[in-house]
């Protein structure tokens, strides 16, 4: 009885200053980070930064536990996640356990994305109010990264996205891949929350300041995510009946200076100066080629080569590219791998050797390894670490076959709820907030493929779990009035219903 009340008070007292929660969840994501960044550059221990992180993600377990009114779910997720656990773990054992407190940690960052959806979508259950304060929340978060970054620039402090070339704004942030899914996650919907204002002057500033971020962090996707962001608010707006000849040439505007000023990006500069040391890279594997005389061979006679052929003849080219993967696996397990490529992007190219490597290193381990992963710190090989740089990859070599299965399943449900509303009823769900909210899954989901800046990074994983519970609001939570009359004007849906019929 006595814990009962407890609880009914606990609840009471959460909801009364969920708000003020909210506002402080979305403001500690951007300063831990800058924690972490100064912790390492002063070449201290980044422990502190990881236990907040473990301790804000305890906190906001337990106040979802709470607030929710079916905490059975919290139970059955971690059930699955700690049976889960243990067979990977047993799998570790089979292969060799290097670092199990370790491993455990990095599990942690996995399993936080469902963890924090469970919570969010219990805060907005909880109260409806809470779906506006998440709104507020991403400005908050935005209103200190912008300021951080500015910061870096007048200190001289900025660490660049690329130091090859010393280009890139980056601030005090320690992962390029992150901070530009983080900004791409973040930008639709605040060009949402701004192209709602009145002045269209408000637009511009946040268009200015989310989309100059993306811009000068030179990450291709970063800069791909400008574009999907103006164009895809644009496409929204029209299709939900809300055009806006200022704010849409606001946002045409940002877009086009952004393509004109294409030559002179951060991005444009460091694909330069890669493309020219492949150049480079190329031309030296192309005269150890000619060395062996194939450039005499006839098409037929190359065709003809058999694989014993290749192997005898790029093996210097393989133990001079990738020497220490045909130290670790063998030249010729290599050479398979590459398919006998001369194409020196397939040979060096870092993304592929590292999948490559943790490729032979799942075929080197038992069965149970390719159900339910390998350890992290078995990726390690002469101080280099080799988890790859994609995440949908890094969860299957990391959590195997089912791992991916179950993460995957996961993402799908939500997936399936934009796909069932839009059926259901396209008119009602479809509204600027599901187009914002869409866009920004969309640039999440393109990330995690093509980097490993979301799934397996607690930071971005934080914004990408929110948004898979603004989802779930907004399908299963969220009251519709049957008419909403905008500005006078009609959604594209209705008009295009009227002439159908």
């Amino acid at each position: 009885m006595r814990a009962v009340q407890l609880l009914e008070q606990s609840q009471s007292a959460l909801k009364k200053h969920l708000a003020v929660y909210i506002f402080i969840l979305f403001a500690a994501q951007p300063v831990m980070d800058v924690l972490s960044f100064w912790l390492d550059e002063l070449g201290m221990s980044t422990l502190p930064s990881l236990l907040l992180r473990m301790l804000v993600l305890a906190a906001t377990a337990l106040a979802g536990y709470i607030l929710s009114e079916r905490r059975k779910c919290y139970w059955y997720l971690a059930a699955v996640c700690a049976v889960f656990f243990v067979l990977h773990m047993a799998a570790c054992f089979t292969a060799g356990y290097v670092s199990p407190v370790s491993d455990f940690t990095n599990y942690i960052r996995v399993i936080q994305i469902p963890l924090f959806a469970f919570c969010f979508i219990s805060f907005m259950k909880a109260d409806p109010r809470a779906f506006r304060w998440v709104k507020t929340g991403f400005f908050i978060s935005f209103g200190i990264i912008t300021i951080v970054v500015l910061l870096s620039v007048i200190t001289g402090t900025n660490p660049h996205t690329y130091e090859d070339t010393q280009s890139g704004i980056l601030g005090w942030f320690s992962t390029t891949n992150s901070q530009a899914s983080i900004m791409s996650m973040l930008t639709p919907v605040l060009l949402c929350v701004a192209y709602r204002a009145k002045n269209p002057w408000v637009l511009a500033v946040i268009a200015v300041l989310s989309c100059g971020q993306l811009y000068f962090l030179g990450t291709r996707l970063a800069y791909m995510a400008i574009f999907a962001s103006t164009i895809g608010i644009l496409f929204v707006t029209a299709i939900c009946g809300r055009a806006d000849k200022i704010k849409y040439g606001v946002l045409l505007l940002v877009a086009a200076i952004s393509l004109i000023c294409f030559k002179i990006s951060p991005m444009y500069e460091h694909q330069m100066s890669y493309g020219q040391t492949m150049q480079e890279k190329q031309g030296v594997l192309n005269s150890m080629s000619a060395e062996r005389g194939a450039v005499t061979l006839t098409e037929e006679e190359q065709a003809e080569e058999t694989n014993l052929d290749k192997l005898r003849a790029y093996n210097q080219i393989y133990v001079y590219y990738r020497s220490d993967l045909v130290q670790r696996f063998g030249v010729e397990k290599v050479m398979q791998n590459c398919d006998f490529s001369t194409d020196v992007s397939e040979i060096t190219g870092a993304r592929k050797s590292k999948i490559m490597f943790c490729s032979l290193l799942m075929d080197e381990e038992p069965f149970s390894s390719r159900l339910f992963g390998l350890e992290r710190d078995t990726m390690v090989y002469k101080g280099e670490m080799y988890d790859v740089e994609n995440d949908f990859h890094g969860i299957y070599f990391l959590y195997g076959i089912v791992g991916l299965i179950l993460f995957l399943a996961f993402l799908i449900y939500f997936l399936y709820l934009i796909g069932w509303a839009l059926v259901k009823d396209a008119k009602k769900y479809f509204t600027l907030d599901a187009g914002a909210f869409g866009i920004s899954l969309f640039l999440a989901l393109i990330n995690a493929y093509n980097t490993a800046g979301i799934l397996r990074r607690p930071n971005a994983s934080f914004y990408l779990s929110v948004i898979l519970a603004v989802i779930y609001y907004l399908v299963k939570i969220k009251k519709y009035p049957e008419t909403e009359k905008v500005s006078g004007k009609k959604p594209l849906f209705a008009l295009w219903k009227k002439k159908s019929a």
